[in-house]
């Protein structure tokens, strides 16, 4: 041991502190001795701090504090005796000694040479009581029996006045202390023993479960370990380097431990959340397994090492000792798999359901087959609730989800009308990564038709081999989140849409006769069957005329049923015309019948749930088609029809109203062109065309969502090609084109009224003068003559302004075809710009619009949209045609 020096300005003074207390600390031991013997003593330890002859110490294996509780155990035993307060004094004493600036190793060696005094005074105290022996073989049987009190008290890092270090002397030995003979059998036995090395291991084992030990404490802040400040000084560097890695293993182990603590706060919810939970206490068993095997290792050397006897030379085999190296190569593997569950731990927190499985997902393929196979055990783990909840699903039509953590959810509010398109749906933020869309939408659709057959058609019937598949499914966890998906968890899911959607689909085809209903509303609704809609309108005209307030429905039933009887329509399923009806919808200010008649087609039980979401669609079709309907019979049965009866009869006054009447043909057979032509695009190319598509789809259909598919696609391309909800400019510019329609029947009535006005007139007066003929009164009185002239002139007059009139609306009209043109040409659509250039077949439109004479060009088809907002922009030019024309 190096030699003890005092470190301080004023040594005399610190050395004569010293020697008080130490005076004191004799007193507490011996008790109070002849004056002789104490200086004698006294004398003794003043050589020891001058000198270096603590030999005999340097041999001890115990530190200071241990020291300490020793001579602390052997004064309560005195103290029990006596009665005396002597450990309470002794300990004032050592704390004193503590706060002098002194050598710590020379403290150190002062209070060794204090043990020895009082291990002295013990022996002579009991001497009578024990028999006197020097056998080595007790010494280390004290030590056996010690050693478990040894082992608590590194893993508190405290010892206690009772607890002592580990270490047991025996008071038989008569010859120890200073200035005497050492014990060669003692020294031996205790450096064969290194027990502050089997402690410093025995602190980092423990270390591995998060157990501070007398080395290792733990950081309040960080929850790492960091080395006492109190036994730092007993570490070389390499054991507190090595302490410290070692002590990264129990770091991550308490955050696991959190983690799969459900009181923490910070764990993940859900069965799914429980299931992680479950499974990191599976891995955190066995670490403490893999831990106690260490432990047992660590106790079984112990119990070799003190049961060998000193007189034998051998050396137990050094490969056996655990020792920090072999720790440092144990712990590699162990602290990667706590790394990983805790970077997995982490990332899960505060998630569930598909959400939770998508980010464990997320950390397969990462180049580590360790880690690799831990992610696939965890996703094992946690994906089996989620599996359960599917074969529920899928098998029985059940949903048990207390957490929301499936992804298929249900919503309790939408009723059994609403079954098939609302009632189910997908959770998509719970939806796992490793679940393609096309497959969640099979396992929706599956549990969706057995909830439909239950609930809607009534019908109670169990899916064959349902056990087998629930037993494949429910058996084969791993492979629902396999790249392959043709495992035999997948064709069990496959296996289940096919047999329920088959099953659905026969039962709506056959007995609910779905593609006749279908065929029924293409062709009443869709104004397909075209005799019934025109005898129906022939029935119905005198209605349609009518103000809106004063027509009701039930007189339009009997207008219905008549029809159907009139057409081929009588040659339909009875079941079919069952469901048409008429509606009278609620009249607005200035609405006839024209506004507010149209026809329904009611469907009720599995039917309704089908095709109730289409319902409001094919509503929204019926007016554009019912609209064109309107505008061709003005057209054909007013104004056309009207021009053709008159023509002949206002013959006499062709010179007069040769000019209007002309534009009004031109006018008319223009405006008779654009209708029907858009009923031959509207009702062929579009619909007639894209129902044969829907026919081919139906008949190749293997489900009945391919059906209901087709037939949403079906509509929706209907819904294009008959300008509904397309761009606001073609709605806007086409309902002009009809209103400018209407505005020349409006203008037609009245021209032929001011028309026949004058040739009443005319065969009035000429009447009048073949009954003066007839009375031999020949000729007209002025008084006639001018009247007549100032009426004819009148006349003359109102033809002038009824042309100027019509120049009006077919100016306007012209303006609202020329923005329709421009916007066909300017949609993406290939068939509406095709359906722009049959409508302007001869570019006469082209050359009477300078826009749509220059390139569809981006910034043309931008500037096309901005006319529309602005109709009296200048670079929309329209020629007014002139009197030669």
């Amino acid at each position: 041991m190096s030699q003890g020096k005092i470190v301080g300005t004023d040594v005399a003074g610190i050395s004569n502190s010293i020697s008080n207390i130490v005076s004191e600390m004799l007193i507490c031991i011996n008790g109070k001795q002849l004056p002789e013997v104490h200086e004698q003593v006294m004398a003794h330890f003043g050589k020891l701090l001058a000198s270096s002859t603590g030999g005999i110490w340097d041999s001890n294996t115990l530190n200071e504090h241990e020291c300490v509780q020793k001579i602390l155990k052997q004064l309560s035993i005195k103290e029990k005796k006596e009665g005396s307060n002597l450990i309470q004094h002794f300990f004032q004493q050592y704390k004193k000694l503590t706060l002098i600036k002194m050598d710590p190793q020379a403290r150190h060696s002062l209070i060794k040479y204090l043990l020895s005094i009082a291990d002295k005074s013990a022996a002579n105290g009991e001497a009578d009581a024990l028999p006197q022996s020097d056998n080595l073989s007790q010494i280390l049987s004290s030590r056996v029996h010690s050693t478990n009190g040894s082992s608590l008290n590194s893993l508190n890092g405290n010892g206690g006045v009772n607890g002592g270090a580990g270490y047991s002397y025996n008071a038989t030995q008569s010859s120890i202390g200073l200035s005497q003979q050492s014990l060669p059998n003692y020294v031996e036995a205790t450096r064969k023993l290194p027990e502050s090395r089997q402690d410093i291991v025995t602190n980092a084992i423990y270390s591995f479960t998060g157990v501070q030990g007398k080395y290792l404490k733990k950081d309040v802040v960080t929850g790492r370990f960091k080395l006492d400040p109190l036994n730092i000084k007993l570490l070389t560097t390499g054991q507190a380097g090595m302490l410290l890695r070692l002590s990264e293993l129990g770091y991550y182990h308490d955050r696991v431990t959190k983690f799969a603590d459900i009181t923490t706060g910070f764990n993940a919810m859900g069965c799914i959340g429980q299931a992680l939970i479950s499974k990191l206490k599976e891995e955190l068993a066995d670490f403490h397994g893999q831990v106690a095997v260490l432990h047992d290792e660590m106790n079984s050397f112990r119990k070799a090492q003190m049961n060998r006897f000193p007189n034998r030379d051998s050396e137990l085999d050094a490969a056996d000792e655990l020792t920090l190296f072999k720790l440092l190569a144990w712990y590699i593997k162990p602290l990667h798999r706590m790394q990983w569950l805790t970077k997995i731990a982490d990332a899960c927190q505060m998630k569930k359901g598909g959400e939770l499985a998508s980010t464990v997902y997320d950390f397969l393929d990462n180049g580590n087959s360790m880690v690799n196979k831990l992610v696939e055990d965890v996703l094992t783990a946690i994906c089996g609730p989620l599996v359960r909840m599917i074969s529920k699903w899928i098998l029985e039509g059940g949903i048990s989800d207390l957490h929301s953590e499936f992804f298929v959810e249900s919503l309790n509010d939408v009723g059994a009308d609403r079954l098939w398109h609302d009632k189910f749906r997908l959770r998509l933020p719970m939806l796992p990564k490793f679940v393609p869309m096309e497959m969640a939408n099979k396992i929706l659709k599956t549990g969706k038709c057995i909830n439909f057959l239950r609930e809607i058609c009534e019908m109670q019937g169990v899916m064959r081999e349902r056990e087998e598949l629930m037993k494949i499914m429910d058996n084969n966890v791993a492979q629902f989140f396999s790249y392959t998906p043709d495992t035999s968890w997948h064709v069990a899911v496959e296996t289940c849409y096919q047999q329920t959607s088959k099953h659905v689909l026969d039962i709506m085809v056959g007995p609910h006769k779905l593609l006749e209903h279908l065929q029924g509303m293409r062709r009443y609704l869709l104004l397909g069957q075209g005799d019934f809609v025109s005898i129906l309108i022939e029935h119905m005209k005198d209605e349609l005329e009518r103000p809106g307030v004063d027509i009701y429905a039930h007189d339009l039933s009997s207008m219905l049923d008549a029809a159907l009887r009139c057409t081929n329509a009588q040659y339909d399923d009875p079941e079919i015309l069952n469901h048409l009806d008429v509606m009278v919808q609620r009249p607005f200010h200035g609405d006839i019948g024209w506004d507010i008649i149209s026809l329904q087609y009611i469907v009720q039980g599995p039917l309704a749930t089908m095709l109730e979401p289409t319902m409001p669609t094919y509503k929204l079709l019926f007016k554009p088609l019912w609209r064109m309907k309107h505008m061709e019979f003005v057209l054909s049965m007013k104004i056309w029809k009207e021009q053709m009866g008159n023509a002949k009869t206002l013959r006499p006054i062709n010179t007069e109203i040769e000019k209007a009447s002309h534009r009004l043909n031109l006018f008319t057979s223009e405006i008779m062109h654009f209708i029907h032509q858009m009923q031959y695009y509207v009702l062929f190319e579009v619909i007639e065309c894209n129902w044969v598509e829907l026919q081919k789809k139906m008949q190749q259909a293997t489900a009945l969502d391919d059906i209901l598919d087709a037939h949403e696609m079906f509509l929706q391309t209907i819904k294009v090609g008959c300008f509904v909800s397309s761009k606001p400019n073609v709605e806007h510019s086409l309902e002009v084109v009809y209103e400018n329609i209407i505005e020349l029947e409006k203008w037609q009535s009245a021209f032929y009224k001011d028309c026949f006005k004058e040739l009443n007139a005319r065969q009035e007066l000429a009447k009048v003068v073949e009954k003066s003929e007839k009375k031999g009164v020949f000729g007209l009185t002025n008084e006639v003559i001018l009247q007549r002239d100032h009426e004819a002139q009148i006349f003359a007059e109102k033809v002038d302004i009824a042309w100027r009139g019509l120049e009006v609306i077919s100016s306007n009209y012209e303006k609202a075809v020329s923005s329709f043109l421009m916007a066909l040409n300017s949609s993406h659509d290939p068939n509406l710009q095709l359906f722009g250039t049959r409508l302007d077949f001869n570019e006469y439109y082209k050359k009477r619009d300078t826009n749509l004479s220059k390139p569809l060009t981006f910034e043309h088809m931008r500037m096309s949209n901005v006319f529309t907002l602005n109709n009296r922009n200048s670079r929309f030019v329209i020629h007014t045609p002139t009197t030669n024309e």
